[in-house]
């Protein structure tokens, strides 16, 4: 079995990870293995992991690729288990968390891929529109709650998070990766990079079980609990779904994104602009989150646009 974890410029917060690995409850009999992936960080991050020598089976993986998706798919060629279990460097992982994934992926051999809780550890408390938005803000904040209740998920229906999942090993093979245009870089924020690679293996048919007793705790700052992080958010989230869905000729084109996204972009504005000091929370952050996607849908139309003419040029 095999834990990974990719890091980047975070060597105190990976510090306090680590620590709770030291607890982790591991199945009798597993052989288990940490893999830190060191995604070009230039930090201490090294030398918390070697303080780590003696206490946990860890291996230091350096990825000079900046980008986490290189560093997963780094791990993925490095690692060993049967399972690969995903967690972040900013999150405090349950000491059940391994076992629960274990012990579930044994029980149900024809599952593929599993995950389970995300709950958020504010630091300090957030304001009431956040939490009283929680299911609305569930990526934003990377909180991911399904019930008591383990289940498989559907491809169309709430997915679980990279904070806390896990994959066998022989399906992540050949083509089956990361993608590496997707997710956060040094230079770009993007975000899906793990919920569409699951989407497209369910879609294949592949199997993804909700696990509840597998959980995490990210630690959660007051910057994710501001407008702008969530405008941020959600606009890396319009990028990531054009980029993941591709484009083809777009009929009726304006500055190169579709007159319908130009339309829905205003009337998210108009919305949010008349209703955010004049009605609930609810209201104006839908409104809020619709119009960050769609302007993040535009200027990845507006880059794929760009990117096809420079290709024509080149090619005349």
């Amino acid at each position: 079995m095999s834990v990974i974890i990719c890091t980047y410029n975070r060597c105190e917060s990976l510090r306090r990870t680590l620590q709770t690995c030291c607890d982790l409850v591991i199945p009798e009999g597993v052989t288990w293995e940490l893999l830190v992936v060191d995604n070009n960080s230039t930090d201490h991050t090294k030398q918390v992991c070697e303080s780590f020598s003696g206490k946990l089976p860890l291996r230091y993986i350096f990825e000079p690729r900046q980008g986490k998706t290189r560093a997963q798919n780094r791990a993925i060629g490095r690692s060993s288990g049967t399972l690969l279990l995903f967690t972040d460097d900013d999150v405090d992982v349950d000491r059940l968390w391994v076992k629960s994934l274990w012990d579930a992926w044994r029980e149900q051999p024809e599952v593929e891929i599993l995950g389970g809780k995300v709950h958020v550890h504010w630091n300090p408390p957030p304001p009431p529109w956040v939490t009283d938005n929680m299911e609305m803000l569930g990526g934003v904040i990377t909180h991911f709650d399904a019930g008591e209740e383990s289940r498989l998920l559907s491809a169309n229906g709430p997915m679980v998070f990279g904070a806390n999942m896990a994959f066998s090993h022989r399906l992540l093979t050949g083509d089956i990766c990361f993608r590496e245009d997707m997710g956060p870089t040094g230079s770009e924020y993007m975000t899906h990079e793990e919920t569409s690679l699951i989407r497209n293996l369910i879609h294949s048919g592949h199997q993804c079980a909700y696990v509840p007793a597998s959980i995490v705790y990210h630690r959660t700052s007051s910057t994710r609990a501001t407008e702008s992080w969530v405008r941020k958010w959600f606009t890396a989230s319009g990028k990531s779904t054009v980029r993941f869905e591709g484009t083809d000729d777009i009929p009726h084109a304006c500055f190169g994104a579709p007159r319908y996204l130009w339309r829905r972009l205003i009337e998210a504005g108009c919305r949010y602009a008349f209703t955010r000091w004049t009605q609930p929370s609810a209201i104006w952050l839908r409104h809020e989150i619709a119009m960050a996607t769609t302007w993040g849908m535009i200027c990845e139309h507006r880059r794929q646009s760009r990117m096809q003419k420079k290709s024509v040029v080149s090619t005349q």
